[in-house]
């Protein structure tokens, strides 16, 4: 969802800021309210995103859920496929976690390197003991991160209408100045 909007936000403000410069240095009215409805249309997509998003918070964060539980609940490390193995490593690195709960508890005593905070991501189990390993679960990290990176989102685009605004207005003002200067012009 998030790369989606992305895309198409900086799509649209992108063709918008060349209608803005464009208007701006020409002082072309036409080009101006072209500008002025280009960032309208950017501002209601943005609204429909964080619409979206807000809707689909816990829908996200249970499906992290869901993957962790599938993933750590019951399987030995050295059961995974090598693709789900580099996944969890990177999960418990990134997110500085190890297991589902805890390390112990789900891949007994011998725990694999990236539970522990040595750098070292590979299948390797005879680095990493309980004594040294990260004590948080990845399930609780990674449904903080995923909150923490909405949020953020969120943040963003609350900027990003901010600032949107202050174009539309500043747009339209600089429209009505134009066709003041054009009516001052045409009568002088």
């Amino acid at each position: 969802i998030m790369e989606v909007q992305g895309e198409a936000v900086v799509s649209t403000q992108s063709t918008g800021g060349a209608f803005g410069w464009f208007a701006g240095f020409n002082g072309s009215i036409l080009v101006g309210k072209v500008y002025v409805i280009l960032i309208i249309i950017i501002a209601v997509l943005q609204l429909v995103f964080f619409v979206v998003e807000f809707l689909k918070k816990d829908e996200i964060t249970s499906e992290i859920e869901g993957y962790m539980n599938k993933t750590m609940n019951g399987t030995a490390y050295d059961d995974l496929t090598t693709a789900e193995q580099e996944v969890i490593n990177l999960i418990q690195t990134q997110l500085e976690c190890c297991g589902l709960e805890n390390g112990e508890d789900t891949w007994g005593s011998a725990l694999p390197a990236s539970c522990c905070d040595s750098g070292d991501n590979s299948t390797s189990t005879d680095a990493c003991t309980t004594d040294n390993a990260f004590s948080e679960g990845c399930r609780d990290a990674a449904s903080d991160f995923a909150s923490k990176a909405i949020q953020f989102s969120v943040f963003i685009l609350i900027a990003g209408f901010v600032l949107e605004f202050i174009c539309v207005f500043a747009a339209l003002y600089s429209v009505k100045e134009g066709q003041r200067r054009k009516y001052t012009q045409i009568s002088a």
